[in-house]
């Protein structure tokens, strides 16, 4: 087993003293053995893709067949709902609009009430996951173990066109929990070759902490939240330090990426190439931006058997309309999502054809999650999907809301099951820690979230006057 294998696993859920430790040690391992073979199959396979449109065709007809029957043969759900509207058909059968369609979209209700019955493997031996439920709604579920390698295969595919190697270090602007230390605010991960620094502490005393380490380090690729890779953008520009012509690479993850964004990272790294991905929590669809043509995306016809489909489930043939997408997940069939609808809407370039290796290719997709602040207690910024969002160990959080109406106080608003209360004790000390002191985080339990007029609720409900990255 690859330390890949694990690094969603064991590794990260060591004590961060003891992860600092076997870091240390892990180091020295050579890059072929921390990703081992799996990886190795992976990248060559994405290659493949590329140039044997036939070996696509084929791999798409037997892999969604192969997740099918295996959901129809161990997981009760699929066999009762799915089952009587297939019937026999399979391989390139399934693929006919007029079969698939009939298939219901998933949607995370029905995940969260019945993912134990849609396993096809005893639950034990699978991960536990969870979406950000940057919707309001928290979403758990069970995933393969072996994931690390083949996700980091897809993702590393993507970051080569900057010229990125699995070698090379990252400095990484995420939510983490940072190891304790004179410097809570950053700290290298030398195992997976990442200098982590807090979105948390978005400031200029440790913002210029951060760019020391970037030059001291020699680093040439940055990833992480648009939203906090913009602050720093902006302050290397109004300080006078940019241009930054060391970063080759810059990769934005986990929001949407807006022109606003994206011109100002530009500005600070003019020698960057800036290479987004959409991907999912739920593992069921990838898709990079496609080269010279901004906000525009193609999805990985290896990785999910995407579509883009209007309020009725149907195909979205026409280029120019705008639909849900919806996907169906190959790589992972522990827990496998048939037409998981991810509620995120995109408007049609191209279907998947011949001509363009079988790829999905969208524009002005609209993720879940978007670019949001919550201000601490000294004004400054911090992005919003740095505070993550808490899921209970017994599955009791059902919906959530952020409210501030104060610096640095949070309101975390939360309905539960029969109105319990969760433990959510972790979370909020987890919160404290990263924040150190800047934020707050108020925990309310309540019957009911309040909802506009047009029927939605409001994940965060920001009533501070909050400046513009």
């Amino acid at each position: 087993m690859t330390l890949l294998d694990v690094a969603r696993g064991a590794y990260v859920r060591l004590p961060l003293s003891t992860r600092a430790y076997v870091g240390r040690v892990l180091k020295h391992v050579p890059t072929s053995m921390k990703f081992g073979g799996t990886y190795r199959h992976w990248r060559e396979q994405i290659a493949k893709s590329r140039e044997d449109v036939a070996f696509v065709e084929s791999y798409r007809r037997t892999q969604l067949s192969e997740v099918v029957d295996r959901a129809l043969k161990n997981a009760p759900y699929y066999a009762r709902t799915i089952g009587p509207l297939i019937g026999e058909r399979r391989g390139g059968a399934l693929m006919d609009p007029d079969v698939w369609s009939r298939l219901p979209a998933l949607s995370r209700q029905t995940v969260l009430d019945h993912r134990l019955e849609m396993c096809t493997v005893p639950p034990e031996t699978l991960d536990r996951a969870s979406t950000d439920g940057s919707s309001g709604q928290p979403l758990s579920f069970l995933l393969d173990r072996n994931r690390s390698p083949i996700e980091y295969a897809f993702i590393h595919d993507a970051w080569s066109r900057a010229g990125f190697t699995a070698g090379d270090w990252r400095c990484v602007f995420r939510g983490f929990d940072l190891i304790d230390g004179e410097h809570r605010h950053l700290e290298r991960e030398p195992a997976l070759r990442e200098l982590r620094v807090s979105v948390f502490h978005l400031n200029d005393e440790t913002m210029a902490s951060y760019l020391q380490e970037i030059r001291d380090g020699k680093i040439a690729f940055i990833h992480g939240y648009p939203s906090a890779i913009a602050i720093f953008a902006e302050y290397l520009i109004r300080k006078g330090l940019a241009p930054l012509s060391q970063i080759r690479g810059m990769f934005p993850i986990s929001e949407k990426f807006y022109p606003h964004q994206r011109e100002l990272i530009a500005r600070a790294f003019d020698q960057a190439r800036i290479v987004p991905f959409y991907g999912l929590s739920e593992k069921v669809a990838f898709a990079v931006e496609r080269d010279g043509e901004p906000d525009t995306y193609e999805f990985n016809p290896l990785y999910g058997y995407t579509e883009l489909v209007d309020d009725d489930g149907r195909p979205v043939t026409t280029p120019g309309t705008v639909g849900r997408i919806v996907s169906t997940g190959l790589l992972y069939k522990g827990m496998p999502l048939i037409r998981y609808d991810t509620r995120d809407v995109a408007e049609l370039v191209e279907v998947p054809h011949v001509a363009n290796g079988f790829k999905l290719v969208v524009r002005r997709m609209t993720p879940r999650r978007n670019s949001e602040y919550v201000v601490g207690k000294s004004g400054t910024l911090i992005p919003f999907a740095g505070l993550c969002v808490p899921i209970d160990d017994r599955d009791m959080t059902r919906e959530i809301q952020f409210i501030q109406t104060t610096p640095g106080e949070i309101d975390l608003m939360i309905v539960t099951e029969n109105g319990e209360q969760p433990d959510l004790s972790n979370y909020l000390q987890r919160m404290a820690l990263r924040a150190a002191g800047d934020l707050s985080i108020h925990l309310k339990i309540v019957d009911q979230l309040p909802m506009s007029g047009r029927g939605k609720r409001k994940f965060i409900d920001q009533r501070l006057q909050v400046p513009h990255d």
